[in-house]
Parts: C-alpha cells; structure tokens; sequence
C-alpha cells in the first residue's frame, strides 16, 4: 500500500501478526492436522496398550501425517483458487486475498519436504508410506479429485493410514482392531468427501472442468449414499470395543456424543439436504469425529 505524503510508515501491530497467523491456520486447516496426529497416537496405543516411552521415533510419527496433511491442503487452495472463488468460498484466505498465492505453493513444498524428512529418521516403511500418500496428495490436487469416486476413495484412504502408521513407525503389523478403526476413518472420510464433492460441483464444473461423483450419477444419489455410509459408521464404531477395547464411562460418552452426531448428519442429508448447509453439516461430522478419536484414545489409554 502506498504511504500518504509526509505521514511515516505504519508499522506491523501484534494483532496484525495474530490475524495473518490465523489466515496461514485457516489455509492448512490445522485442525485436521491435530486430528490426524491423534489417529497416530490411537494407533500407537492400542499397539501397546498404552503410550510407549516418549523418544524421536514417537514424536517424528506424530509429525508426518501433520506435515503432510498442511502441504496438502496448502497445495489444494494454490490449484483450487478459481473453483473456491467460482463456489463462493469466501472464508478461504486466498479468495479473501489475504496473501499472495505464492505463500501457498511455498507451504505446501515445504510442508511435504519436512514430512518426508521427519519420516526418513523412522524406518523404509514410514518414509515409503510417506512418500507415497504425498506423492497421491500432490496427483489428488492436481487430476485425482477430477474423477468419479477416485479422489474421495483417496481422501478416505487418508482418514485411515495414520492408525496403521501407528504400527508400522514401531516396525509392527498393525493388529485387527486397529485395521477395524482404519475402517472406521475410511468410511467417514468417504462420506465427508462425497459430502464435499456435491457442495463444489458448480466450481468444479465450471474452473476444472470435472467428472465427480455427484456430476456423474447427480448430487442426489450421490447425498444419499454418503448419508447410508454415515449410517453405516454408527454401528461399526461400536465394533473396537467388542474385539479389544474397554468402553468405561467417559470414553462411552465421547461415543455416545460422537454417534448422536453423525446420526442427526445422516438424517439431514436424507431428509433436509439443504445444499447451502452442507458446509455446516461438514463441520458437525467433523466435530463428531473428533468425538470419536477422543472415545477410541481414551480406552486405548485404559481410562
């Protein structure tokens, strides 16, 4: 911005620092990152019945899926500006223009660069889960999330892999239930992106040009099937704490919240679907999910 003659520069204000911190949160969704190092942690507890001795190999698990997780939504925002601003996606900071596009695309390769590094220090199968779920991050952005179903089985797949990465970070084949929770992120993640993918159909359409799910077989089957895979989830996330874990008061609670929520999603979708709430309704799954980590860690840790 140009300084008026004969006033001197304003200088940068904490809150001005407080508020562009904030827009870099909002641009990697760091939410999701915490969500996803929780996973790990799930994975790594239910491994051994506990936390392990807190050294390297365990904060670096922690850090991958974090790092990986920002590069990716980093990257989305940098390819995706048109389709947001074409969907009216006004609290993206790069529709508000809160910094250059570029800040963007220089997150994102760092961010993939810091995950690969933290998962080089771990073992062959942590960097090679490392480098291929960043290597799929990077071809979603780019074409994957274009094509029917393909990217929100992708996405999905990314709501599992850290429980296994838990084990497998050890060196350890991640056990049933383990693969059973994985099961459970890969239905929910399924169900939020097809969720996704019907709010973002005028942007795809229009900037990418796309083929997904709801473009292909329409928004309302497709609606209809993320809200039968919510459904779905109510009942196998009851599964865990039939082969393995204890549910005790508290984490039967978080459930307890944590299924009442999807419930009610899953109804709105099959009876309300009211297109201009589906961010809303992205949110509360979200928010039910978290639920859901908090039950499955709490009786991981035997609480």
């Amino acid at each position: 911005m140009a300084e008026k003659k004969g006033l001197p520069p304003i200088e940068p204000t904490p809150r001005d620092f407080l508020f562009k911190l904030k827009e870099y949160y909002t641009l990697v969704r760091f939410e999701h990152a915490i969500m996803l190092a929780i996973a790990v942690l799930i994975g790594i507890t239910v491994t051994f019945g506990g936390i392990p001795p807190i050294d390297v190999i365990f904060l670096l698990a922690l850090i991958v899926p974090v790092f990986s997780e920002m590069g990716s939504f980093a990257l989305n925002d940098y390819l995706d500006l048109e389709t947001d601003r074409i969907n009216g996606k006004t609290e993206r900071p790069l529709v508000r223009g809160a910094f250059p596009p570029i800040h963007a695309l220089i997150i994102a390769i760092f961010s993939f660069a810091a995950s690969l590094a933290a998962a080089y220090f771990i073992n062959t199968i942590a960097f090679a889960i490392a480098i291929a779920y960043n290597l799929f991050a990077i071809l979603y952005d780019i074409k994957l999330k274009d094509l029917p179903l393909l990217g929100n089985l992708f996405i999905a797949t990314t709501m599992a892999i850290p429980f296994l990465f838990g084990s497998y970070a050890y060196g350890i084949v991640p056990s049933q239930t383990i693969w059973i929770i994985a099961a459970l992120g890969f239905v929910a993640g399924l169900a939020r992106e097809i969720v996704k993918s019907v709010e973002d159909v005028e942007g795809d359409s229009k900037a990418r040009k796309s083929m997904t799910l709801p473009i292909a077989i329409g928004k309302g089957p497709s609606v209809f099937f993320a809200a039968i895979l919510f459904v779905l989830f109510i009942p196998l996330s009851i599964v865990p704490y039939m082969v393995e874990l204890k549910l005790s008061f508290v984490s039967g609670i978080f459930l307890g919240l944590a299924d009442s929520a999807i419930l009610i999603v899953a109804l709105y979708l099959l009876y309300i679907r009211n297109e201009k709430k589906f961010s809303v309704v992205r949110k509360y799954s979200l928010a039910a999910l978290f639920c859901g980590l908090l039950s499955l860690l709490i009786a991981s840790l035997g609480f």
